[in-house]
Parts: structure tokens; sequence; C-alpha cells
């Protein structure tokens, strides 16, 4: 009897051994994958370490190289962790793999402008606006890098192209405003930068921006009545960053 318990103990031992082997080895060629690397890296990333979240999908990546949301992913980490090389990088990446997709140019525009590559930047624009000429947001980018070069008609082109692909957005107004001012044409400035107050009545730059047009033209009580009411809207938002205040005209 003893014998026989015995040899249904070592039965049921090698069925459990062959159940956890195959496991172990189903769980081997699973992290052989990219998926657990990407979940990892999106694990560290929801406790605020995007720094160490790269390292897993920079191992995402290598298995899995056209997962664009891992690359994604990867990117946001990157920028995150403001490490500006590793997301230029995702984002050529995504370029390459989203060759129609407008805001992969525009983000990678973006970024090799913080990189400080404003050539480069201007390149991907476009390369961009030739696959994809109606997209308003590589007008913008185009037209915010070629204002910040000093080509102020070739700026105001590409923002009012801007404007006409997207009517409803209120930072396109108030660039197509700060680009006119630049070319002395006040009239047109205070129409747009109103157009974009209009949309966002509560931002104190478009009071602000508006007050400088009116100014210009030494319309002294308006300007003193639009600085009021920036004050005003400045009061309601809270403490206002003045990191918004950078591209404004003084």
């Amino acid at each position: 009897m003893a014998m026989g318990v015995g040899i249904r103990l070592w039965t049921a031992s090698r069925k459990l051994s062959g159940r956890l082997g195959g496991w172990q080895r189903r769980l081997f060629s699973d992290l052989s994958r990219a998926r657990y690397w990407d979940a990892c890296g999106r694990l560290l990333s929801r406790w605020g370490k995007p720094g160490r979240a790269l390292r897993w999908y920079r191992k995402a990546t290598a298995l899995d190289g056209s997962n664009q949301r891992i690359w994604r992913r990867r990117a946001a980490a990157a920028m995150r962790s403001t490490d500006l090389e590793e997301a230029a990088l995702c984002y050529r990446a995504l370029v390459r793999l989203e060759p129609n997709n407008p805001r992969a140019y525009w983000r990678l525009a973006a970024v090799y402008e913080l990189i400080g590559s404003t050539r480069a930047a201007l390149e991907v624009c476009q390369h961009g606006l030739r696959r994809e000429p109606g997209a308003a947001c590589l007008h913008r980018q185009y037209a915010h890098l070629l204002l910040g070069s000093g080509a102020v008609g070739s700026a105001l082109r590409a923002f009012e192209r801007a404007a006409e692909l997207s009517a409803s957005h209120c930072d396109t107004h108030y660039y197509v405003g700060l680009a006119l001012r630049r070319a002395g044409r006040m009239e047109e400035a205070r129409r747009a930068l109103r157009r974009a107050l209009a949309m966002r009545p509560d931002d104190p730059k478009l009071y602000y921006a508006l007050g400088i047009c009116c100014q210009a033209d030494i319309e002294a009580e308006e300007s003193v009545g639009l600085l009021l009411r920036r004050l005003v809207a400045e009061q309601r938002a809270g403490d206002l960053d003045r990191g918004e205040m950078g591209d404004l005209p003084t």
C-alpha cells in the first residue's frame, strides 16, 4: 500500500513539474516579445519614473520596431525626462512609420526647435507639408519657426494659411496678429487679435498683445482699457506663468 501511495505521489509530481516547465517556457517566450517590456515601461511611467521607463521602452522597440504605440510612449517618456535627443530619435522613427501623419512631423520639428536646430526643424516642416499640404498644425509650426528666424513675410503667409485651414484655432489668430504687428500692419493685427480674444476672452496675453497694438497707434484710452481688462482676466486666471509672455512684443 505504501508503495502504491509513493507511485501516485511520484506520478503527480512529474505531472506538476511538466506543467510548471511548460508555464516557464511560455513565460520565457513571452518575455522575448515587446509587450512585456512595454508593460514595464508603462508601469514605471505611471510611478513617475520616465527615465527608468526609457530603459524598458528601448528593449521593447528593439524587439518590435514597427509598433507605433511603443515608439510614442518612448517619446513621451523622453520628453518627460527632458532627453531631447532621445525624443528626436523616437519621432524620426515615427515619421518613418507614419509618413502621412502630420503630427509626427510637427512633433519632430518642435523637438528640433527645442534642441536649437532651427534649420532641421524647417526641413522637417517642409517635408511634412509636401506630404500633407492641408495640415494646419504643420503650417503653424513652420510659420512660428520662420517668425523666429526673422522671415516675417513668409511667416505671415504660413500663419494665414493655417488660419484658413483651422479658423477656430485661437492661437493661430494670435500669432497672425503678432506677425502683422511685426510687418507694421496694425489695423489688421488688431482685427486678428480681436478674433482670438472672442474665442478665448479670459486669456491675459491676448489683452496684452492687443493693448500693445493699440498703444503703437497712440490710442491711449483703448490701450489702457485693454490693459486694465487684462489685469482683471489675470486675477481670474490666478497666478499666471510668466513663461507664456516670452514671445510677446515689448
